[in-house]
């Protein structure tokens, strides 16, 4: 019997070395397919693509292990072919490696969208004290905070980059900054995240805290009846 079929759509370029690994231990049996928004494109492309205006910040992996900012109009499109491609692949359902907060996606088989789940939970858990949310950087705060108090959420929110969590003083900063809002509960809002700094966190304040990238796979094993 054939392995299922997941797709793992980036906005940025595959493969996501730093989750995918991570969410695949919670996969049995599964053979995931991955593509990247920006998979193709050089530096001079990728600039292109950046912020502008209002437009939504987003912080994605390059296959070089950088990061890099983009706007979200100027990414949409590119992610809406490679879910099609994938599902032209044969995947039983595609997962999109971004918590941001996107239109709805075309899709003819099950999409999984991190944000979206992410909410859902939230709904239907309470909890004591704030909702903290870590952001991947000072230019996403204003824009988190207003998109979770769109969504009615009270969150404190505070920045750390999931791709300078090894660093301890920025873990430190960010740790004092939940602890004097009085987080509750935390969200780690970006795919980029890694359980190891889940575990930490959560050993430092002594509160639950969730990673969307698991939550995400526990799901898809769960729609995969794994």
């Amino acid at each position: 019997m054939s392995k299922a079929k997941i797709g793992m759509v980036t906005i940025g370029q595959a493969p996501r070395a730093d989750v995918v690994p991570d969410m695949a231990a919670l996969l049995p049996d599964v053979e995931i397919l991955e593509a990247g928004a920006l998979d193709g494109l050089d530096r001079a492309a990728i600039a292109r693509l950046a912020p502008e205006g209002d437009d939504e910040i987003l912080v994605t992996r390059l296959a070089d292990a950088s990061s890099v900012f983009v706007g979200k109009t100027h990414v949409l499109p590119r992610v809406t072919a490679r879910i099609a491609a994938l599902e032209d692949q044969g995947v039983a359902l595609t997962v999109l490696l971004c918590t941001g907060a996107f239109p709805r996606l075309t899709a003819r088989r099950p999409l999984l969208e991190p944000q979206q789940v992410l909410l859902g939970v939230l709904r239907g858990l309470s909890h004591p004290g704030r909702l903290g949310v870590l952001t991947p950087s000072e230019r996403h705060v204003p824009q988190a905070t207003a998109r979770w108090r769109a969504d009615g959420f009270d969150a404190a929110v505070v920045p750390l980059s999931p791709y300078e969590e090894h660093d301890p003083a920025a873990l430190a900063r960010a740790t004092a900054a939940l602890r004097d809002a009085g987080a509750g509960l935390v969200v780690m809002d970006c795919i980029g995240f890694r359980d190891v700094t889940r575990r930490d966190l959560a050993a430092r304040l002594g509160v639950p805290v969730l990673v969307a990238n698991l939550l995400v796979a526990r799901l898809a094993a769960e729609l995969l009846a794994l």
